[in-house]
């Protein structure tokens, strides 16, 4: 069996949702401005790293893509506004954050990461791998309208997965990071730095196995607790059986890519 982080944060958050999502193959139409942000974002940094390129246009030229999209857009998330935020996000980030970034290799830049527990395959694409500030570190760049809580950091583990992948595969790590950009009116960036024990990586191995043993027992219970948390479940129509959200929020998709399996 093979599974990753993002799929066990997702049966984490709902045992429903996860089957919703990967086995049956559910999507929402249309994905939220904050999403598509963070992706388009993410576009621009990949394109910095791997191909030296200039973020900025990657960055403009992937949001573009969005301007005449079905996107809810608000009062709060309008298309011109995130348009401004990005750019000067960007721009900030290669003029205070990019000098900080040394022996960046193109093939540590979202590479596929994987190591076995048992019969179970562990994946992971990690957003970069290189020094930063002189430390061989493993980056993971995140966008957010507030500040992250320095504990829940140190506890998260998706930085524990990337740990344990990066060491399995000779890539031993002195620390792991968000890189976080804030969606301000005065965008700033600010670096979270931790690193991991073996003890972490021992107790999220374990939770790994018992998480891949339901989803092979079929066990996927609602977690209704989750109905509200984080803006609400996008699958909520489906729990709730109301078809005409149902055909008005969602897809089904006739073929899962593996990379959406996987990642």
């Amino acid at each position: 069996m093979m599974i990753s982080h993002s799929s066990v944060n997702k049966y984490d958050f709902c045992p429903r949702a996860y089957r919703y999502y990967y086995i049956e193959g559910w999507r929402p139409k249309v994905k939220k401005p904050p999403l598509l942000f963070g992706e388009a974002v993410d576009v621009a940094l990949t394109a910095l790293f791997k191909a030296g390129e200039e973020p900025l246009s990657v960055f403009e030229a992937a949001w573009l893509k969005h301007k005449d999209s079905p996107v809810e857009w608000g009062k709060r998330n309008t298309w011109e506004g995130f348009l401004e935020i990005g750019k000067k996000l960007l721009d900030r980030f290669v003029s205070e954050e990019a000098p900080r970034f040394t022996e960046v290799s193109p093939e540590n830049v979202q590479c596929r990461l994987s190591a076995q527990v048992n019969d179970l395959v562990v994946v992971g694409y990690p957003d970069l791998v290189s020094q930063v500030d002189g430390l061989l570190s493993l980056v993971d760049f995140k966008t957010s309208l507030s500040s992250y809580d320095p504990e829940e950091v140190q506890l998260n583990e998706q930085l524990t997965a990337y740990w344990w992948l990066c060491l399995a595969n000779g890539l031993p790590v002195e620390r792991v990071a968000f890189c976080v950009l804030l969606k301000l009116k005065e965008p700033r960036i600010e670096w979270y730095f931790s690193a991991r024990s073996e003890q972490d990586v021992a107790e999220y191995q374990e939770k790994l196995q018992l998480i891949a043993s339901d989803i092979e027992c079929k066990r996927f219970p609602k977690k209704t607790s989750s109905c509200g948390h984080m803006g609400g479940c996008e699958f909520k129509p489906l729990c709730l059986g109301d078809e005409a959200q149902i055909r008005d929020k969602l897809t089904l998709r006739d073929e899962i890519p593996e990379d959406e399996v996987i990642v």
